[in-house]
Protein backbone atom coordinates (compact mmCIF):
# COMPACT_ATOMS: atom_id res chain seq x y z
CA UNK A 1 0.00 0.00 0.00
CA UNK A 2 1.38 3.27 -0.97
CA UNK A 3 1.41 5.34 2.30
CA UNK A 4 2.16 9.18 0.77
CA UNK A 5 5.54 8.71 2.48
CA UNK A 6 8.97 8.22 0.68
CA UNK A 7 9.84 4.60 0.50
CA UNK A 8 11.38 3.11 3.57
CA UNK A 9 10.62 5.80 5.81
CA UNK A 10 8.42 4.94 8.97
CA UNK A 11 6.51 6.67 11.64
CA UNK A 12 6.73 5.75 15.22
CA UNK A 13 4.80 6.98 18.03
CA UNK A 14 5.51 8.05 21.69
CA UNK A 15 4.17 10.35 24.34
CA UNK A 16 5.74 12.80 26.41
CA UNK A 17 5.25 16.07 28.63
CA UNK A 18 5.45 18.59 25.56
CA UNK A 19 6.47 19.60 22.20
CA UNK A 20 9.45 22.15 22.54
CA UNK A 21 11.85 21.80 19.40
CA UNK A 22 13.11 24.77 19.57
CA UNK A 23 14.83 24.84 23.07
CA UNK A 24 15.46 20.99 22.46
CA UNK A 25 16.69 19.19 19.32
CA UNK A 26 16.83 15.96 20.66
CA UNK A 27 14.52 12.77 21.73
CA UNK A 28 15.80 11.74 24.75
CA UNK A 29 15.41 8.67 27.49
CA UNK A 30 16.55 8.47 30.75
CA UNK A 31 18.19 4.68 30.81
CA UNK A 32 21.09 4.25 28.14
CA UNK A 33 19.69 0.64 27.53
CA UNK A 34 16.47 2.05 26.16
CA UNK A 35 17.83 4.81 24.09
CA UNK A 36 20.08 2.22 22.43
CA UNK A 37 17.37 -0.28 22.05
CA UNK A 38 14.78 2.41 20.68
CA UNK A 39 17.80 3.27 17.82
CA UNK A 40 17.79 -0.27 16.72
CA UNK A 41 14.49 0.08 15.51
CA UNK A 42 14.88 3.31 13.35
CA UNK A 43 16.40 4.54 9.73
CA UNK A 44 17.57 8.20 9.39
CA UNK A 45 15.25 10.23 8.41
CA UNK A 46 12.29 8.24 10.18
CA UNK A 47 9.58 9.82 11.83
CA UNK A 48 8.32 10.35 15.66
CA UNK A 49 4.80 11.46 16.36
CA UNK A 50 4.76 13.08 19.75
CA UNK A 51 1.46 12.78 21.82
CA UNK A 52 1.14 14.39 25.30
CA UNK A 53 1.48 11.90 27.80
CA UNK A 54 -1.42 11.57 30.60
CA UNK A 55 0.59 12.81 33.72
CA UNK A 56 0.38 15.75 36.28
CA UNK A 57 3.33 17.07 34.01
CA UNK A 58 1.76 17.56 30.88
CA UNK A 59 -0.65 20.57 30.33
CA UNK A 60 -3.94 19.89 30.42
CA UNK A 61 -4.63 20.97 27.55
CA UNK A 62 -2.36 18.57 25.68
CA UNK A 63 -2.89 15.28 27.11
CA UNK A 64 -3.76 12.51 25.31
CA UNK A 65 -3.36 14.92 21.92
CA UNK A 66 -1.20 14.80 19.19
CA UNK A 67 1.59 17.64 19.62
CA UNK A 68 3.75 16.91 16.42
CA UNK A 69 6.32 15.38 13.99
CA UNK A 70 9.80 14.85 14.60
CA UNK A 71 12.20 13.68 12.25
CA UNK A 72 15.84 11.98 13.56
CA UNK A 73 18.69 10.93 12.74
CA UNK A 74 20.06 7.63 14.24
CA UNK A 75 23.13 8.49 16.68
CA UNK A 76 23.65 8.33 20.02
CA UNK A 77 24.25 11.74 21.73
CA UNK A 78 23.81 13.54 25.37
CA UNK A 79 20.75 16.02 25.79
CA UNK A 80 23.34 18.96 26.47
CA UNK A 81 25.39 18.24 23.24
CA UNK A 82 21.83 19.73 21.28
CA UNK A 83 19.82 21.78 24.04
CA UNK A 84 19.22 25.18 24.53
CA UNK A 85 20.03 27.22 27.49
CA UNK A 86 16.67 27.30 28.02
CA UNK A 87 15.58 23.79 28.26
CA UNK A 88 18.59 22.83 30.04
CA UNK A 89 17.11 25.41 32.78
CA UNK A 90 13.56 24.30 31.95
CA UNK A 91 14.75 20.81 33.51
CA UNK A 92 16.82 21.82 36.45
CA UNK A 93 13.94 24.31 37.52
CA UNK A 94 11.48 21.02 37.52
CA UNK A 95 13.80 18.58 38.88
CA UNK A 96 14.45 16.72 35.46
CA UNK A 97 17.91 17.01 35.73
CA UNK A 98 19.69 13.70 34.67
CA UNK A 99 16.23 12.54 32.88
CA UNK A 100 15.81 11.96 29.65
CA UNK A 101 20.07 12.44 28.97
CA UNK A 102 20.58 9.68 27.06
CA UNK A 103 19.61 10.88 23.39
CA UNK A 104 19.13 10.60 19.75
CA UNK A 105 19.41 14.26 17.50
CA UNK A 106 16.20 15.61 15.64
CA UNK A 107 16.82 17.27 12.34
CA UNK A 108 13.13 18.55 11.19
CA UNK A 109 9.79 19.36 13.47
CA UNK A 110 6.62 20.10 12.82
CA UNK A 111 4.08 21.29 15.17
CA UNK A 112 0.28 20.25 14.88
CA UNK A 113 -2.44 22.98 13.66
CA UNK A 114 -5.15 20.68 14.95
CA UNK A 115 -6.47 19.07 17.93
CA UNK A 116 -6.77 15.81 17.69
CA UNK A 117 -6.59 12.52 20.24
CA UNK A 118 -4.00 10.23 19.68
CA UNK A 119 -6.60 7.52 19.79
CA UNK A 120 -8.30 9.04 16.37
CA UNK A 121 -5.01 8.67 14.38
CA UNK A 122 -3.26 5.88 16.22
CA UNK A 123 -6.34 3.82 16.44
CA UNK A 124 -4.31 0.69 16.46
CA UNK A 125 -1.10 0.64 17.78
CA UNK A 126 -2.52 3.00 20.88
CA UNK A 127 -3.64 1.56 23.59
CA UNK A 128 -3.99 3.81 26.87
CA UNK A 129 -3.06 1.25 29.37
CA UNK A 130 0.22 0.71 28.13
CA UNK A 131 1.37 4.59 28.62
CA UNK A 132 4.73 3.55 30.07
CA UNK A 133 5.88 1.43 27.60
CA UNK A 134 4.64 3.36 24.62
CA UNK A 135 6.88 6.14 26.37
CA UNK A 136 9.68 4.28 26.39
CA UNK A 137 9.35 1.97 23.50
CA UNK A 138 6.94 3.32 21.46
CA UNK A 139 5.09 1.94 18.42
CA UNK A 140 4.99 1.75 15.06
CA UNK A 141 1.61 2.98 13.08
CA UNK A 142 0.02 0.38 10.54
CA UNK A 143 -0.50 1.38 6.59
CA UNK A 144 -3.96 2.87 7.62
CA UNK A 145 -3.02 4.73 10.75
CA UNK A 146 0.17 6.74 8.32
CA UNK A 147 -2.79 7.29 5.85
CA UNK A 148 -4.28 9.05 8.24
CA UNK A 149 -1.58 11.35 10.35
CA UNK A 150 -0.38 12.46 6.92
CA UNK A 151 -4.16 14.53 6.94
CA UNK A 152 -3.18 16.10 10.08
CA UNK A 153 -2.17 19.97 9.25
CA UNK A 154 1.23 21.02 10.45
CA UNK A 155 3.31 24.19 10.57
CA UNK A 156 7.39 23.79 10.52
CA UNK A 157 9.28 25.13 13.81
CA UNK A 158 12.60 25.27 14.05
CA UNK A 159 14.51 22.67 15.80
CA UNK A 160 17.75 23.94 18.42
CA UNK A 161 20.56 22.90 16.64
CA UNK A 162 19.51 23.01 12.98
CA UNK A 163 19.57 25.93 10.54
CA UNK A 164 16.33 27.87 10.74
CA UNK A 165 13.05 27.46 8.86
CA UNK A 166 12.82 29.66 6.17
CA UNK A 167 8.76 28.96 5.65
CA UNK A 168 7.57 29.44 8.90
CA UNK A 169 4.97 32.13 8.12
CA UNK A 170 3.57 30.25 5.45
CA UNK A 171 0.31 28.58 6.43
CA UNK A 172 -0.86 25.27 7.75
CA UNK A 173 -0.73 22.07 5.11
CA UNK A 174 -1.54 18.32 5.20
CA UNK A 175 1.44 16.37 6.82
CA UNK A 176 1.66 14.44 3.54
CA UNK A 177 2.39 17.52 1.65
CA UNK A 178 5.66 17.65 3.32
CA UNK A 179 7.12 14.91 0.83
CA UNK A 180 5.80 16.24 -1.61
CA UNK A 181 7.47 18.30 -4.28
CA UNK A 182 5.99 21.89 -4.48
CA UNK A 183 4.47 23.31 -7.76
CA UNK A 184 5.70 27.14 -9.21
CA UNK A 185 3.26 29.15 -9.30
CA UNK A 186 2.90 29.81 -13.42
CA UNK A 187 3.99 33.29 -14.78
CA UNK A 188 1.99 36.08 -16.56
CA UNK A 189 2.36 39.49 -18.03
CA UNK A 190 0.26 42.43 -17.79
CA UNK A 191 -2.06 44.42 -15.61
CA UNK A 192 -2.69 42.58 -12.79
CA UNK A 193 -5.93 43.22 -10.22
CA UNK A 194 -6.98 40.97 -6.76
CA UNK A 195 -10.59 39.83 -5.53
CA UNK A 196 -10.65 39.01 -1.79
CA UNK A 197 -13.26 37.00 -0.68
CA UNK A 198 -13.88 35.51 3.25
CA UNK A 199 -11.40 32.07 2.53
CA UNK A 200 -11.80 29.07 4.38
CA UNK A 201 -13.41 28.90 7.93
CA UNK A 202 -13.45 26.32 10.95
CA UNK A 203 -15.97 25.37 13.33
CA UNK A 204 -14.46 24.49 16.96
CA UNK A 205 -15.91 23.46 19.89
CA UNK A 206 -14.51 25.61 22.83
CA UNK A 207 -14.84 24.21 26.22
CA UNK A 208 -14.56 26.49 29.70
CA UNK A 209 -11.73 24.91 31.61
CA UNK A 210 -12.06 25.85 35.44
CA UNK A 211 -15.88 25.42 37.56
CA UNK A 212 -17.77 26.04 34.85
CA UNK A 213 -20.43 25.16 37.84
CA UNK A 214 -19.40 28.31 39.88
CA UNK A 215 -19.49 30.39 36.59
CA UNK A 216 -23.23 29.48 36.08
CA UNK A 217 -24.16 30.00 39.25
CA UNK A 218 -25.23 26.12 39.96
CA UNK A 219 -24.74 23.50 42.26
CA UNK A 220 -22.75 20.66 41.52
CA UNK A 221 -23.64 16.85 42.83
CA UNK A 222 -21.73 14.47 43.25
CA UNK A 223 -20.22 12.52 39.94
CA UNK A 224 -21.65 15.57 37.87
CA UNK A 225 -19.24 15.91 35.18
CA UNK A 226 -21.18 18.68 32.86
CA UNK A 227 -19.00 21.31 31.79
CA UNK A 228 -19.79 25.04 29.44
CA UNK A 229 -18.93 24.76 26.07
CA UNK A 230 -19.54 27.18 22.99
CA UNK A 231 -19.79 26.15 19.35
CA UNK A 232 -18.24 28.70 16.76
CA UNK A 233 -17.01 29.55 13.71
CA UNK A 234 -13.22 31.28 12.48
CA UNK A 235 -10.95 31.85 9.85
CA UNK A 236 -8.07 32.15 13.19
CA UNK A 237 -9.02 29.65 16.03
CA UNK A 238 -5.93 31.05 17.63
CA UNK A 239 -7.05 34.72 17.58
CA UNK A 240 -10.73 33.49 18.58
CA UNK A 241 -9.55 31.68 21.51
CA UNK A 242 -7.14 34.87 22.53
CA UNK A 243 -10.68 36.75 21.81
CA UNK A 244 -12.23 34.28 24.13
CA UNK A 245 -10.12 34.61 27.34
CA UNK A 246 -9.34 38.54 26.77
CA UNK A 247 -12.30 39.42 29.22
CA UNK A 248 -11.23 36.76 31.98
CA UNK A 249 -8.69 38.17 34.35
CA UNK A 250 -5.49 36.48 34.77
CA UNK A 251 -6.06 35.50 38.28
CA UNK A 252 -9.31 33.79 37.62
CA UNK A 253 -9.28 29.75 38.53
CA UNK A 254 -10.42 28.98 35.07
CA UNK A 255 -10.32 29.49 30.66
CA UNK A 256 -11.81 28.70 27.36
CA UNK A 257 -9.57 26.01 25.25
CA UNK A 258 -10.46 24.69 21.94
CA UNK A 259 -11.44 21.03 22.11
CA UNK A 260 -12.36 20.18 18.63
CA UNK A 261 -11.57 21.64 15.37
CA UNK A 262 -13.16 20.64 12.10
CA UNK A 263 -11.35 20.95 8.45
CA UNK A 264 -11.54 24.07 6.56
CA UNK A 265 -14.14 25.04 4.84
CA UNK A 266 -14.21 26.65 2.20
CA UNK A 267 -15.76 29.45 3.02
CA UNK A 268 -18.04 31.04 6.30
CA UNK A 269 -21.11 29.93 5.00
CA UNK A 270 -20.33 26.40 4.76
CA UNK A 271 -18.72 26.69 8.21
CA UNK A 272 -21.73 28.06 9.84
CA UNK A 273 -24.09 25.35 7.90
CA UNK A 274 -22.00 23.09 10.10
CA UNK A 275 -22.22 25.26 13.12
CA UNK A 276 -26.17 25.07 12.88
CA UNK A 277 -26.28 21.27 12.14
CA UNK A 278 -24.78 20.94 15.49
CA UNK A 279 -26.83 23.03 17.26
CA UNK A 280 -29.99 20.99 15.90
CA UNK A 281 -28.63 17.54 16.60
CA UNK A 282 -27.04 19.03 20.28
CA UNK A 283 -30.39 19.28 21.58
CA UNK A 284 -31.32 15.82 23.06
CA UNK A 285 -27.69 15.22 24.28
CA UNK A 286 -26.92 18.92 25.75
CA UNK A 287 -28.72 21.86 27.47
CA UNK A 288 -28.95 25.15 25.42
CA UNK A 289 -27.48 28.10 27.58
CA UNK A 290 -28.76 30.05 24.82
CA UNK A 291 -27.02 31.20 21.37
CA UNK A 292 -23.85 29.09 20.78
CA UNK A 293 -22.92 28.28 24.68
CA UNK A 294 -24.08 24.77 25.85
CA UNK A 295 -23.84 22.87 28.96
CA UNK A 296 -23.48 18.88 29.82
CA UNK A 297 -20.52 16.35 29.01
CA UNK A 298 -17.83 16.95 26.89
CA UNK A 299 -17.57 13.69 25.36
CA UNK A 300 -21.26 13.96 24.58
CA UNK A 301 -20.13 17.44 22.63
CA UNK A 302 -17.17 15.78 20.43
CA UNK A 303 -19.47 12.95 19.47
CA UNK A 304 -21.81 15.36 18.19
CA UNK A 305 -18.66 17.37 16.72
CA UNK A 306 -17.46 14.26 15.00
CA UNK A 307 -20.44 13.51 13.14
CA UNK A 308 -20.88 16.54 11.04
CA UNK A 309 -20.57 16.57 7.34
CA UNK A 310 -16.99 16.36 6.93
CA UNK A 311 -15.64 15.21 10.09
CA UNK A 312 -15.08 11.40 8.54
CA UNK A 313 -11.54 12.81 6.90
CA UNK A 314 -10.33 11.24 9.97
CA UNK A 315 -12.15 8.26 10.58
CA UNK A 316 -11.04 4.64 11.14
CA UNK A 317 -11.09 2.12 8.65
Amino acid sequence: MNTGLPNGKRIRIRSFYGFSPEDDGYVGWSKETDRDAYLRKLSDGDLIMIYGASTSETDKAERSYVLGFLEIEVRAIRDEDKASKVGMERKSERGWLGRWSHAIPVRRAWRTEEKLMISQIAFNSYRAEAGQALAVHGAELDDDEIEQALKIKVREVNVFGEPPVETQETGAIPFGQVFKPSRAFPGSHGERTANYEDGEAYVYLAVFEGDGHALLNRRKEFGDKSVAMKIGVSNDTKRRLAELNAGIPPAAGGKWTISMISQPFADKKSAEASETLFKERAIPRLESLGREFFWGRLDDANSVFWLLPGMARFSKK
